[in-house]
Formats: C-alpha cells, structure tokens, sequence
C-alpha cells in the first residue's frame, strides 16, 4: 500500500514549530557563547551549560577548574567538570577555538578539519594548557570517527591513552576514558572497557552515574538486554539532580529502550521514548546535545515502529530525523539508510533515490552507506 505523503508532510509540520521553538528557547544561551569567533586575548573563557565566564583559569584538575571572574575580588570559584562545556584560554589559536565548537556540536569531521589548520610545530610553543587542548580534540575527534566508520578503532585508542598519559590533569580526562572504554567496546574488549567505565566512577557521584549508565551500554553490547535496563532503571531513577544528571537520564532512557527493541518489546520502547518527548528539557543541557538525543529517540521509534510492521509509523519517524534533526551525522545517515527501502516499499523510487544520494554525498565512509551499496547489488 501507498503511503499517504501528503497526510505524513501535513502531520509533521504541525509539530515542527514547536519543536523548534522549544530548541530555540533551550539553546539560546548556549548560541550567544559562541557568536564571536575573534581571539579573546584579553581573558580565559569558560562556557558552562547556563552561561559564559570570563575572567582567569587558576588552575585545572580532573574533577574541577579553579576560575577567577573578570572584575571580582573574591577569591577563585571551583566549577565541577560536569558543569563545563567548553574552555578557552587567552590566546588560543582560532582554529582550535573552532575545532573545539565544532567537537561540542558534534561535528567530529570538521573539529578534524579545523585542528589542521593549526600548525604542529607553533602549538609546540604554547602553554601546557593549550597543548593539552590541541591534544584532546584531535584524540577525541579521531575516535569518534573511528567509530562512526569502524576504521582505525585500535590507532584511535592508543592515541587516547597517550592523551591520558601525557595529560593526567585535564578537565577532560573522563571524556576521554569514555572514548577509550567505548572503542573498546566497538572492538570486542569489554572486559578492558569494564575497567575504563569503572575508573569512570571513582569520580564524583555525579560522575558515578554516568559509569552506571555507561555499564548499561555495555551490557546492551554483550547482549545482556535485561541486566542493561536494570542499570538504565537505576540511572533514571537517581535522586540526584541538575542538568548533567537530567542528561544522563535521557542517555538512560535511549539506552532502555534500545535495549527494549533488542527483546521485541516495541510497544514499550514507544510509550518510554514518547515519555520522553513530552518533558521539558532543562535549560542546563546544552542545546547541540538535547537535539541529538531528540534524533536519537526519533531514530529509537523508527526501529519500534518498523519492528512492529508499522511502516508510515517508521517513514514519519524517520522523516522527522532528516528534516529536524539532521546534524546527527550517524543517527542521520540511519535515517536516511531506511527511508531509502521504506520510501521504496511504499512505491516512491524517485525519494528514494533522493535520499539514497544524500546519504552517499554527506556520509559516504559511513557504515549506513558501505551497507547501503551493499545490499544495491
């Protein structure tokens, strides 16, 4: 049967505007931080999930950044980790200033791309505290292009644990045993990413929470589906709060309810991802990522729709993740790998060639188009 394309256009626009003009609510602080793009000579810059501080980094540890504001005779406030979403010492060259926006937006490609432009030989000359910037983005940037193409995973691990070796203060040292434990996990080590995730967790509390997450991701890859929604249950049940706890719960949600789907239980996976969609989403959570875990769940209902033989169910879905939410790029180019065979089932070649060439165009090493070719021939 055919789908009904004018019914599913007419559908979706009328919740787009909404959706819209929630993200816009959400990410209005979180965009002002980032509209300059000159060098600040003049002071260190830290953006946290509710606003931008200028004045002077005292000094950084794993856990916090000791921070003098612009103006204050008050001495140094410590910021925790988990509140920080990016950091800018005076003098930064530009482009790792860009490569780092680009890594908070999750455009891991062109972080890759800004942090050429920096000369290797003149970081050489920079502070330990720049070095170490430079160092992370292009550890972190390679390793999660590593794992959105399954190539290079083992050069892009070791490249992180020089990082942590070589940096053993830097606020990003956690995101970094993250990385490292999830390219473990891609190559098969769970017992070496069981170790990564569990340091994870000699952090703060908050910092526990997110290992407890972390460990429900790794279950879900062993295949341990119930004992992975144990762990999302008490992730989503925490009593602790604040906009990275409320992060870690929506992580938490998306990890139940893949894990859900894994045991063909669809119907359930859609009530929690619909829960989900109708909360509020708090304005601490950085607007680049509520919009990747809004992708994220759009993509989650798709497979339980499709799982269920709900087909216009999955296209809207689907639809929703390509016009909506589309800067995603691995949750995109599924989207756009199903859309190809449900537009095509549903009698509409033409779109689906559309969309076959757009996943080809802007993802062409993604695992989503190599299996796309493949199953063309």
């Amino acid at each position: 049967m055919k789908y009904k394309y004018s019914e599913i256009i007419s559908g979706l626009a009328s919740g787009f505007s909404n959706l819209i003009f929630r993200w816009l609510l959400i990410g209005s602080v979180f965009v002002v931080a980032f509209q300059s793009a000159t060098r600040v000579d003049a002071a260190d810059q830290i953006i946290t999930r509710d606003q931008t501080l200028f004045g002077e980094i005292d000094s950084v540890s794993t856990q916090a950044v000791r921070f003098i504001p612009r103006g204050s005779t008050k001495s140094a406030q410590e910021i925790d980790v988990t509140d920080v979403v990016m950091v800018q010492f005076s003098g930064e060259p530009q482009a790792l200033v860009e490569s780092k926006k680009r890594l908070v937006e999750n455009d891991f490609v062109g972080a890759l791309e800004a942090i050429e432009q920096v000369s290797k030989d003149d970081i050489q000359s920079e502070s330990v505290a720049i070095r170490g910037e430079y160092a992370y983005v292009c550890a972190a940037a390679t390793g999660h292009v590593a794992m959105s193409t399954h190539e290079n995973l083992l050069s892009a691990l070791q490249s992180i644990e020089e990082v942590l070796d070589q940096f053993t203060r830097s606020i990003h040292y956690y995101d970094l045993l993250e990385l490292a434990g999830d390219l473990e996990t891609n190559l098969g080590r769970y017992d070496q990413a069981t170790v990564r995730y569990k340091e994870i967790g000699l952090g703060s509390p908050l910092l526990m929470v997110r290992a407890r997450r972390l460990q429900g991701n790794l279950l879900a890859a062993e295949d341990q589906h119930k004992k992975a929604i144990v762990e999302f249950e008490k992730v989503q049940s925490c009593g602790l709060g604040g906009g990275f706890i409320e992060q870690e719960k929506m992580l938490a949600c998306l990890g139940r309810s893949e894990s859900l789907i894994s045991l063909s239980r669809f119907d359930e996976a859609i009530s929690l991802v619909g829960t989900m969609l109708s909360a509020e989403y708090p304005d601490e959570v950085p607007s680049a990522d509520v919009r990747r875990l809004l992708g994220k769940a759009y993509s989650i209902l798709g497979q339980s729709f499709l799982g269920m033989k709900q087909d216009q169910e999955a296209l809207v879905a689907y639809l929703t993740v390509d016009l909506v939410y589309g800067e995603t790029s691995d949750t995109h180019a599924e989207s756009l790998f199903r859309l190809f065979h449900l537009w095509n089932k549903g009698g509409y070649p033409r779109r689906a060639e559309e969309v076959r060439e757009k996943l080809i165009k802007n993802y062409p090493r993604s695992t989503w188009a190599a299996e796309l070719d493949a199953s063309a021939k």
